[in-house]
């Protein structure tokens, strides 16, 4: 039988929290209901009960909402972004924190004679089962295990020369640094970014200073983009080019111009059974 994708849930510590704290609500709605209708009458507890039970659904509603985002929804908005980025095939391709690999996997299927890589340091915290073989055994079952090389390493001190990526990714993962470190991060990226190399990065988080950081840093074309409301919470994309001939990322709706192809980066990966090399 072939293998199938498997991607977890993004923080599964939080929807876990989410569930459990809506089931806590609602389970008090009928006590505290009797309760106060004992000391301050029926009106009073019944409109007690809805309140409860209204915040136990605003918890179920935002857990189910989390688990359609990180499964449907990240999917379904990186495919119209990287169609939107009018991908030759030829690029090289870094994804930071990619977890199980959904969004990498959807940048590999894009390419050709291109080469992607996945750098993260694997904390079970994430994502759901997060972890170097979870994202080796995804990118196999896609078929694209082949075109992709899975590092460990820090997005604040990434193992590739300045120059290395044609297109950079970071999908709800540069929030989950300390704040202070968030800034050292994205001048990382930039720097192993190609002349007129690209970054497209999602988060829910301080978006405004990752825009504001990677101007300071001197990258061209720097766009916020409206909120997006597949995930909760809602996420905003941040699109920038690396100058001084950066191509320009100036619209996250489909205007923008595509990167030149560029040779595949030497990159390390398994031999025969075409598999990513796992550090």
């Amino acid at each position: 039988m072939a293998q199938r994708e498997r991607y977890g849930v993004d923080a599964p510590g939080v929807v876990a929290a989410m569930l459990a704290l809506g089931a806590v609500l609602a389970a008090a709605a009928w006590p505290v209901a009797a309760g106060l209708s004992s000391l301050a009458g029926t009106t009073v507890g019944v409109l007690a009960a809805v309140v409860l039970g209204c915040y136990a659904l605003s918890f179920w509603v935002a857990t189910g909402w989390m688990v359609i985002g990180s499964f449907w929804g990240k999917r379904r908005a990186w495919n119209r972004l990287l169609d939107a980025a009018g991908l030759c095939g030829g690029e090289r391709v870094l994804e930071v924190g990619p977890g199980r690999g959904q969004v990498l996997t959807v940048a590999a299927r894009r390419l050709t004679t291109g080469r992607a890589v996945g750098v993260d340091v694997w904390r079970a915290k994430d994502q759901a089962g997060n972890g170097p073989q979870a994202l080796v055994d995804n990118l196999t079952a896609a078929g694209v295990a082949g075109r992709v090389d899975v590092v460990t390493g820090d997005m604040r001190r990434l193992p590739f020369p300045s120059g290395s990526f044609d297109l950079a990714l970071a999908c709800l993962a540069v929030h989950n640094l300390p704040a202070a470190d968030q800034a050292v991060a994205l001048t990382e990226i930039l720097r192993v970014l190609a002349p007129g190399g690209r970054l497209i990065l999602l988060d829910f988080r301080r978006t405004d200073h990752f825009a504001a950081v990677l101007r300071e840093s001197g990258a061209r074309d720097v766009v916020r983009g409206r909120r997006r409301w597949f995930n909760y919470p809602p996420v905003r994309v941040v699109t920038a080019a690396k100058g001084p001939d950066g191509t320009s990322a100036e619209n996250l709706d489909g205007r923008s111009r595509p990167a030149a192809s560029s040779p595949g980066i030497d990159a390390r990966h398994a031999g025969d059974r075409g598999r990513s090399l796992v550090e």
